[in-house]
């Protein structure tokens, strides 16, 4: 039984960074917003597979460089979504080289296959999902009470929190640990939380390149929009604490 978790454990692994190898050579070719989005996907489920391990293996500079070939596409597909919203001229970036890292993740999986047979990470892991979305809903700003920039920037923040914690429960369900709910509710909030940070660089986009009266109307519909958001989030968000207390292991 020991040796048939250790393999699943193994398994798991090697999959998310064949996935990872794909979406890499994918982007490599062609910088689409097809390939970024299921680069920044695989990229994802990898730092959190690194993440569920990370008690006993811990390379930072492997994490490091995924994090910063992750963060760099940010840019490229906030332009590539804006282009497919309000259209224009084509926004002339190019995709920067992400890296295969298949020494560094051959070394890492080396290192998987000497953790003992019977050591169980998961509660562990969980345990620290739900403590970072404990501390990012217990940080002011959330509430209808704060301006709405406040507001906005706060949110993003937990949107960052929440979408680490929904590619870990991933990991946890595809382990027959968890509540498969929990991955329901964490897609739909990063679905909602991902169209506020949508609207926000559109805001930020339209602001900036000024114009007559379609773009005038347009920046007060967006505006409008977001502040029904912001309300509509302030309250559901006891969805959030729910679900923080369900994550959280009875003492």
């Amino acid at each position: 039984m020991e040796m048939m978790v250790q393999t699943t454990w193994q398994e798991q692994a090697r999959r998310l960074i064949d996935q990872y190898g794909a979406a890499t050579l994918a982007l490599r070719q062609q910088a689409a917003p097809a390939e970024v989005h299921a680069y920044r996907i695989a990229a994802r489920r990898l730092l959190a597979l690194l993440a569920l391990w990370r008690p006993l293996i811990h390379q930072s500079g492997l994490e490091r460089r995924l994090m910063r070939a992750a963060g760099k596409l940010s840019a490229l597909r906030d332009a590539q979504v804006y282009e497919a919203r309000f259209g224009g001229k084509p926004h002339g970036m190019s995709a920067p080289r992400v890296p295969m890292l298949t020494v560094r993740l051959a070394r890492w999986l080396d290192r998987l296959a000497q953790v003992p047979a019977d050591f169980n990470p998961l509660p562990l892991f969980q345990m620290q999902l739900a403590l970072s979305l404990a501390d990012g809903l217990a940080e002011p700003g959330l509430d209808a009470c704060a301006g709405k920039q406040h507001q906005l920037r706060h949110w993003h923040k937990l949107r960052l929190i929440l979408k680490r914690t929904r590619y870990g429960v991933e990991l946890l369900v595809g382990q027959g640990h968890g509540d498969p709910a929990w991955l329901v509710m964490l897609t739909a909030w990063q679905d909602r939380l991902g169209q506020l940070q949508d609207a926000r660089q559109w805001l930020k986009r339209l602001s900036r390149k000024g114009g007559g009266g379609k773009r005038q109307r347009e920046l007060v519909r967006l505006k409008a929009a977001m502040g029904c958001q912001l309300q509509q989030l302030d309250c559901q968000q006891a969805e959030l604490v729910g679900l923080r207390m369900a994550m959280l292991p009875v003492v």
